[in-house]
């Protein structure tokens, strides 16, 4: 269904049926899950939404912040409740509105998290970072750097040499370091899918062990040769998975939309 846009919210869609949500990482783009997108379509209604991590219309640089916006979103387009997906500061978002808005979630997919532990894309970054520091950083997300393009290298750039843009970024990463939510995890009560790259080096395998021992409906898998932006990396082992455990997983979800918890 393509590109949607209004005066706030930007997203998008494939499909119909039951709408999976997915979340972009603090320097990811929407168009990040196109791949995903394709691959679910025939399953699920699957919305990549953009996060306004740069609209200083969203004065509140916070998790709870995005949040408060993806549920607004939701109510936009009249969604009750959804799977909740997200990569990094995206799966953060995800799992702040399943802990404090229960009733909207139906599910989570978490891949390459924040949330628990994160080593910080802005740790050590430069006043004026240079496209070969950037470059570096971003070779750091995934297995293959092949993905690192330069169009992307010069768009981060642009990002982190803009005072405003640079200043929001910081203040996000800072706001999804104090936002542990290693005590609260337990509250979770939908089915959810840690989906992760074996090789991840921002967020590395003992995070996605510790949140699937933590969460209690949690299922983990890894994906070989992998880093932190799995949808992006291998879009197609990503989508087999999701697929997947999307029909495992659906007689619970039903149950959990309709307020018919599985758990005591």
């Amino acid at each position: 269904m393509g590109e949607h846009r209004d005066p706030e919210l930007r997203w998008l869609e494939r499909g119909d049926g039951e709408p999976v949500l997915l979340l972009h990482g603090l320097m990811g783009r929407m168009d990040h899950w196109d791949g995903v997108l394709d691959l679910l379509a025939d399953v699920c209604r699957p919305i990549a939404l953009s996060l306004p991590i740069f609209d200083p219309r969203l004065a509140e640089t916070s998790i709870d912040g995005l949040a408060d916006h993806t549920r607004r979103f939701m109510d936009t387009l009249d969604i009750p409740h959804a799977v909740l997906g997200g990569n990094s500061l995206g799966g953060h978002v995800a799992l702040t509105l399943a802990l404090d808005h229960p009733d909207r979630v139906s599910g989570l997919i978490l891949t390459g998290s924040s949330g628990l532990f994160e080593r910080s894309f802005t740790r050590g970054v430069p006043h004026r970072p240079s496209p070969d520091f950037v470059r570096q950083k971003m070779a750091e997300i995934f297995y293959d750097p092949v993905l690192v393009t330069e169009a992307w290298v010069e768009a981060v750039c642009e990002t982190l040499n803009h005072p405003a843009s640079a200043l929001r970024v910081l203040r996000f990463a800072r706001a999804a370091r104090r936002h542990n939510l290693e005590e609260r995890l337990h509250e979770i009560r939908v089915p959810t899918l840690i989906v992760w790259g074996g090789d991840d080096r921002i967020t590395p395998p003992a995070v996605a062990e510790r949140f699937h021992a933590l969460i209690p409906q949690s299922d983990l898998a890894f994906l070989p040769c992998c880093g932190h932006a799995p949808m992006l990396e291998q879009p197609e082992p990503w989508g087999r998975c999701a697929r997947g455990w999307l029909d495992e997983t659906r007689v619970r979800r039903t149950r959990s939309a309709a307020g018919v918890g599985s758990l005591p």
